[in-house]
């Protein structure tokens, strides 16, 4: 996986170098169907298909609020961004980045972190084993980076996310409970990890 020299970021982010330069994340991965999807860094020119990919998996039970209609800024970059192609097609991503790019106040604290922000998977592709080759490259990716843990947060009504995750090496850590208010019923935000050293 290429990670663009810090000269070409944004001022004030900092992605951890992920390891050989032009090191793909993945390559041809089997789903569980034994489909073989192609995992890679996303690059700008894939932002419309993603968005799409996001809006249309999208519901009130995966997140709080729909997609923004720009996916990448100065906190989510093209090289934190995986992505799942089907024969030419993208059918999915996962935004995985350093805490500290997010939050630089961070740095010496939380560099040894890194925070999945967001697993996407287009409806048509759903239940082939997309999400869980997605998750299997941001583990490659975070361990070649340095990282010693990977976090995330999940609604606690979006069980089959949860599942997924838990089938993953995921832990759940916390509950915030009632963090949310959607559409007039309190949603608890679930907290899990993953430690890299024994994940």
């Amino acid at each position: 996986m290429r990670i663009h020299p810090a000269a070409s970021q944004p001022t004030g982010t900092r992605t951890i170098p992920a390891g050989p330069a032009g090191k793909p994340a993945a390559d041809l991965v089997p789903t569980c169907q034994g489909v073989r999807v192609q995992i890679r860094s996303s690059r700008p020119d894939d932002e419309p298909r993603l968005v799409e990919i996001a809006r249309s998996a999208w519901s009130p039970l995966v997140s709080p609020n729909p997609p923004n209609p720009q996916l990448f800024n100065e906190r989510t970059l093209p090289d934190n961004v995986l992505v799942a192609e089907d024969r030419g097609r993208l059918t999915g991503s996962l935004k995985i980045r350093p805490v500290p790019l997010a939050h630089p106040e961070l740095e010496a604290s939380c560099g040894h972190v890194h925070e999945i922000h967001g697993l996407s998977v287009d409806p048509h592709h759903q239940g082939r084993g997309t999400g869980r080759a997605l998750l299997r490259a941001a583990r490659r990716i975070a361990v070649d980076r340095g990282a010693r843990r990977i976090t995330l947060r999940v609604l606690g009504g979006n069980v089959r996310a949860q599942a997924l995750y838990l089938s993953c090496g995921y832990v759940v850590e916390g509950v915030l409970r009632a963090e949310f208010r959607i559409q007039d019923r309190y949603v608890d935000d679930v907290l899990m990890a993953l430690d890299l050293r024994t994940g």
